[in-house]
This record gives C-alpha cells, structure tokens and sequence, in this order.
C-alpha cells in the first residue's frame, strides 16, 4: 500500500481479455512486478480491487498506451514518546507523498513497452524524499507479453512478499511490522536486509499458469570492491482472485558492521497468505533472517493482520507482530491499529497507532550495543542514573492524518 497512481483513457479491452489483464495489472502493482496476464480474474467484490482503484498498474487501462501523471499528497500530526516526548507534523503516514510518470506503447504483436518514473517526496516542508535524486523509488523500463511474461530493467520494487501483506503497507511511520521486517542490529556484524527497492536491477516475471507465477530478480552492485550481484531473488506466487500465496527466498551481500571491507550475504527466507473477501481482509506472514557469518545470530518473524471495511466508508485495521532472536533472550511485540473513514476512493481520513515492546536483549557488538527496534524513528536511547546507556522499552506513536491520491 505503498503505491499510489491515477490515469485516465476511454479504451477498455473486450471483456474476457480484460479480466486478464485485470488480474494481471493488479498483480504489478501488489506483487512487486507480476505484470503479466492470467486467466484467473480478480473478484469484483475484491477490497485490493476498490483499495487501488486510481493506481495505474492496477486498472484496466494499465496496459492502454499512453502517458500519465499520477501521485499522492499524504499529511499527518502526532505524538511520539521514546526516551523523551514530541509532537509532530509528518508526510506518509497511510501513503507515501509522490509523483510519477507512468506510460505504455503498444508494439504490436501483444507486445508493450512499459516505463515508469517515480519520485517520493516529503509533503510536510517539500523536499525530496533522497538528497539530488530526482526519482528514488521508480526509474524502470520493460517489455511485456502475456504469453512471455515481463522483463524489467532499473530502480524497481523487490521481490518477495510484498508490502500489501502487512495491512498498513510496511509504510515506515507507523508500521510495527516494517521495523521488525528489516532490524538486523542484533543478529551480529554480517548481517543485512534487502531494501524494498533494487538499483541496477533486472527482473522477469512469468506469465500466470492458471493461479500460479514466479518472478526471479537480480541487483548489480555499483562498487567494484562488492560482489558483482548485489542481490539475488525468487518467489512462486499463487492468485485466485480472492487468495494469495507466496514463498520467496532473498540473498543480500551487506558490509561485515564491524571491518567495512568484507561482504557477507544474508539469507531471508519467507512465506506468505492473505485472503481478501471484499469487506474483510486476513494475513498471514513468516520470516526467517540468516546471516552467513560465524558467530551471528537468526531471527524469525511472525505476523498476522486484519481489515474490516463496514458500510464502505470505515476501515478498521489491526496488525501483530512477534520476532524472536534463536538462541538468547531477545524478543519484541508489535502491534498497529489504524482507522480509515474513505471520503471518496482517493481520499480519506485515518489514525494510526503503533508500538513495539521489547524484552530480553541479545549479545551486543561494535557501535550498536544498546539499538532496539522502533517506529517512527523514535529515539529511545538514553543514560540512566549511573551513567549506564539504557533503551525505553515500549516506543510508541499515535497519527492522525488526511491523504488525496491523484
């Protein structure tokens, strides 16, 4: 739910071949990069299907050629208490603010050529969302067929489970799940989580057969003294319309924390379910963190997630989160809640709340001997009364926010 888009066109394709393409393009946009068509057709009771109505890969129109402008302006205010309390205006907190470019050209044959330019952007004072980067969350091109699939090449979505899974999208003000998803601090100097976008990157997805499709995913590094593929991926994915399924594995080279001069990879295997019946939405997700180097740790991560839409306007959405360091005394609870009352399909009004509470501590390393997970960025380290560096355990941030897709 980390995509927000709009495009506008009068063609529609025949019925039949638009409940392929359908369920194909709202593949792209959730799945990561499954733009490619299926037999199987989303339900029109779909929540997925109303939620991203005005996101291009998401529309019938997703593989209309034309060009478009499309994006999403999202403000809050809040609280945050850590080791000490503030009040805050923020961007992001239901949708990432930003604006893109998205276009198609038909090349004939079934063939389309597809690119998209995407910039996130902080709407809260107007800067960029990465210092002189014009597009830091999408600069990609690709050629698709629905019988050869899509093959994609730049700044594009990882592959794995994807953000949708998480009720609150894994967006990274409030989501006690995207925190707990990629800390690494405690597992030891190897390790490393992929980012949820990949640079220099490649990817293919294949077309569906019947529910079924698997993408696949390389990253090139851009330093001569890093492995050459920076990361590599895979996922099966199953679709019927109303269930989603997936097993993906990620391999991450990282920088050993400790030396800066050794690469080592990290393993992340995961697995994922999610059944959408329209007004209600369940998930169900599992992740297993692996770094290769001696001495590290592993940790698995649970999570499991609810929507209920009632009487089309009112979202109620509540995410739990449990992850556990193998070995030592290291555990942290998440939990989100979240209110939407939806005042068109492209705008609503929502309140957030989230916190992460964590118990035990696992061996400590270099210049992370204190770090626990948080949200929002919080600051929760502090000296207590002995001059002994202390973490406040319960970190929490409650938002109330607007946001208007466009």
């Amino acid at each position: 739910m980390d995509h927000a888009h709009t495009r506008t066109h009068t063609y529609r394709a025949p019925k039949k071949k638009a409940s392929s393409v359908l369920r194909a393009t709202l593949g792209s946009a959730l799945f990561a990069a499954l733009g490619v068509s299926s037999t199987a057709s989303l339900a029109a009771d779909s929540f997925l299907n109303d939620y991203f109505q005005g996101v291009p890969y998401a529309t019938f129109d997703a593989y209309t050629p034309g060009i478009s402008l499309y994006g999403a302006v999202d403000e809050s205010v809040g609280y945050m208490k850590g080791a000490t309390s503030q009040y805050f205006q923020s961007s992001s907190g239901e949708w990432t603010s930003k604006f893109g470019i998205y276009g198609v050209e038909d090349l004939g044959g079934g063939w389309r050529a597809r690119f998209d330019l995407e910039n996130g952007f902080n709407a809260a004072n107007g800067q960029l969302g990465a210092a002189n980067t014009l597009f830091n969350r999408e600069a990609w091109v690709s050629l698709y067929s629905p019988n050869a699939g899509e093959l994609k090449f730049g700044l594009q979505d990882d592959i794995g489970v994807p953000l949708f899974v998480d009720v609150f999208g894994q967006v990274g003000t409030v989501s006690a799940v995207a925190y707990l998803t990629a800390w690494v601090y405690d597992l030891g100097p190897g390790a490393s989580y992929e980012a949820s976008r990949l640079s220099n990157a490649i990817s293919y997805s294949t077309p569906w057969y019947g529910p079924l499709n698997a993408q696949f995913a390389v990253a090139m590094s851009n330093s001569a003294d890093a492995p050459t593929i920076a990361t590599r991926s895979v996922a099966l994915n199953y679709y019927d319309g109303h269930l989603f399924g997936t097993l993906s594995y990620v391999g991450n080279y990282g920088l050993d924390a400790l030396t800066t001069s050794e690469y080592v990879r990290t393993d992340n295997y995961a697995g994922a379910l999610l059944y959408d019946k329209g007004n209600y939405v369940l998930s169900a997700a599992y992740s297993f963190l692996a770094p290769r180097l001696a001495g590290d740790r592993v940790a698995s991560l649970y999570t499991a997630g609810a929507l209920y839409r009632y009487l089309q306007r009112n979202d109620f959405r509540l995410e739990l989160a449990y992850r556990k360091v193998a070995g030592f005394d290291d555990r942290s609870f998440g939990v989100t809640l979240g209110y939407d009352y939806d005042l068109s399909k492209r705008t609503a009004v929502y309140v957030r709340g989230s916190v992460i509470r964590t118990t035990g501590s696992a061996a400590t390393y270099g210049r992370y001997p204190v770090m626990q997970p948080t949200v929002d960025d919080i600051n929760n380290s502090y000296t207590d009364s002995n001059g002994m560096p202390e973490s406040y355990q319960a970190p929490h941030v409650v938002l109330v926010g607007l946001y208007h897709k466009f």
